[in-house]
């Protein structure tokens, strides 16, 4: 295991109580945000495994290091963020609790141990429905304080409102690029054309993704933006490949105290979060 610590403050008993607290679980690891109760970072680490521990095993490597660092007892606000492929829209006027598992089914092939959550989206008038695993429930009921678990797609969604409204009119793509994962968000005329999750065996095939979406929703390549997140970065080597093929590439715009750019573009979502929650 590789453990990186970006922030590593104290973190007081006043932020125990009141703080907000982040832990997003991706395909190589997870990473823990802690906050204040005004959104200040205090505590970023993330941590990466190598292949020879299983992935249904991360949230019990999780569950330790949090027990390690007396963070189960986190008595603030908590949640966990899910980065997987077992996820869909449904509109409101379709949503029905009694059929989400079936509807599910028919996006991504889930456990008979899988639960299926949902999360409605007020200001899309959409339901988020996603499969969490029965390790994942089981580090929730570990935890003294509240625990929500939401996906990663939620997330993008929020951060979409930080992208111009005229970009939402005109059309806009929105990517999450991770080491190992890609979430990708595209609205036009203020409406959510596509909201899509994938698997990546490298990170420079987002570029593919990203292009097929394009070429699929017949979007002009010349006047639809890509906002990024995640590890794809201006100085990134993939951002400048990226703008040979699609005009207007840039990074998407957020603010955290003590991190560098980068920084921010990585764990911006992990932020996001809490503010989800």
């Amino acid at each position: 295991m590789q453990a990186d610590g970006i922030i590593s403050n104290t973190i007081s008993q006043d932020i125990r109580l009141k703080g907000h607290q982040s832990i997003r679980l991706a395909a190589d690891g997870f990473s823990i945000l802690v906050s204040d109760a005004s959104y200040k970072p205090v505590f970023l680490k993330q941590f990466t495994f190598d292949s020879s521990i299983q992935k249904d095993q991360f949230p019990a490597q999780c569950g330790r290091i949090l027990e390690e660092y007396q963070l189960l007892s986190f008595e603030g606000e908590t949640v966990l963020i899910m980065d997987t492929l077992a996820v869909t829209v449904v509109p409101k006027q379709f949503f029905n609790e009694s059929q989400s598992r079936a509807l599910l089914e028919k996006a991504c092939s889930l456990k008979d141990t899988d639960q299926v959550h949902h999360r409605f989206i007020k200001a899309r008038k959409i339901f988020l429905t996603y499969a969490v695993s029965k390790e994942i429930e089981a580090l929730k009921e570990r935890f003294i304080g509240d625990v929500k678990i939401i996906h990663a797609s939620e997330c993008l969604l929020s951060l979409a409102d930080q992208v111009k409204s005229s970009d939402h009119q005109r059309g806009v793509m929105v990517a999450d690029v991770q080491p190992f994962s890609l979430n990708i968000l595209v609205i036009q005329e203020d409406q959510i054309k596509l909201l899509n999750s994938y698997t990546l065996t490298d990170p420079a095939d987002f570029i593919y993704h990203a292009l097929n979406t394009m070429n699929q929703l017949g979007l002009n390549r010349e006047s639809i933006p890509i906002y990024l997140s995640g590890i794809i970065h201006e100085e990134h080597e993939l951002f400048g490949l990226l703008g040979k093929y699609i005009r207007q590439v840039t990074t998407t715009p957020y603010y955290l105290e003590e991190l560098t750019k980068v920084q921010i573009l990585q764990y911006m979502v992990v932020s996001e979060a809490s503010k989800c929650a």
